[in-house]
């Protein structure tokens, strides 16, 4: 066995670039043993082939070549076990935040399907859905249905306290029940939903009760809303039935397209 070996036979021996090996020497991570002056060659001992090797799967377990010399600087084991249990509790919170963005996708992808499921939007259905969370921003009188109320919402959500709660990018509004019986949409509040039920106290936070909802579906901003088969379902004064002018009605737009918003279809949620 050699007692010296040049910088290209390390390099080709581990699968490391002469010019990597040239930065570990810039840093002071791992300095050649022999540099001949007149050339400038570069010679190895095969204890810092080791060494150089222990470099690389350190590395390629994610930890930076800073974290590296910190931790083989004493030759203590000790320094190296604690800086794998960082490296460890860094990835795993890696893997936490990866999963957040995976049940995200999971959620959109759902979202923009949903249309898809029910291919007879002309025919109400009832669906049983979970508690859910909503930052609401309220209608004043006057305010336009479209954009009024969203531009408040959207300037409450940018606030400061909101930086840390995560919002789901479907909107919708809170309709007027009695309205709708006449035929009318005339919403109370437009809404985001929250992902988690927030421990925010904000007065345009808002929960949703779980329950089974009437639903149907249309283009509420842009056509015209026939409520027919919803007053036959609740019942009307006309035929001594009672009406609750309380009932909560939500609104929840999906979208069908990226340009033009109000023609997006909204799927109505009676509380029943």
């Amino acid at each position: 066995m050699k007692d010296l070996y040049f910088i290209g036979e390390v390099s080709s021996l581990l699968g490391i670039s002469s010019q990597t090996l040239r930065y570990y020497d810039r840093v002071g991570l791992v300095q050649p043993a022999v540099i001949n002056e007149q050339t400038g060659y570069r010679q190895y001992t095969y204890d810092q082939i080791h060494f150089i090797e222990r470099i690389k799967y350190l590395q390629n377990l994610g930890l930076s070549l800073t974290d590296i010399q910190e931790a083989l600087a004493s030759s203590n084991p000790k320094d190296l076990v604690r800086v794998l249990h960082n490296q460890k509790q860094a990835l795993q919170h890696k893997i936490k935040k990866l999963q957040e963005i995976e049940n995200c996708i999971d959620w959109y992808v759902d979202y923009y399907q949903h249309i898809e499921k029910n291919h007879y939007p002309d025919i109400p259905f009832k669906v049983r859905e979970p508690e859910r969370h909503m930052l609401a921003a309220p209608f004043f009188p006057g305010d336009s249905t479209y954009g009024s109320a969203g531009y408040r919402l959207t300037k409450e959500k940018s606030k400061k306290e909101f930086e840390e709660v995560s919002f789901l990018r479907q909107v919708g509004y809170i309709l007027d029940f009695r309205e709708l019986l006449d035929g009318n949409i005339r919403p109370q509040a437009y809404f985001v939903y929250l992902k988690d039920k927030p421990e925010l106290d904000h007065p345009f936070i808002r929960s949703i009760p779980a329950g089974e909802y009437l639903c149907f579906r249309g283009k509420i901003l842009t056509e015209d809303f026939d409520p027919g088969y919803i007053r036959k379902y609740f019942g009307d004064k006309e035929n001594n039935k009672t009406i609750n002018d309380n009932r909560l009605v939500v609104a929840n737009e999906y979208e069908d397209n990226f340009h033009q918003f109000m023609e997006c279809v909204y799927e109505i949620q009676i509380l029943l």
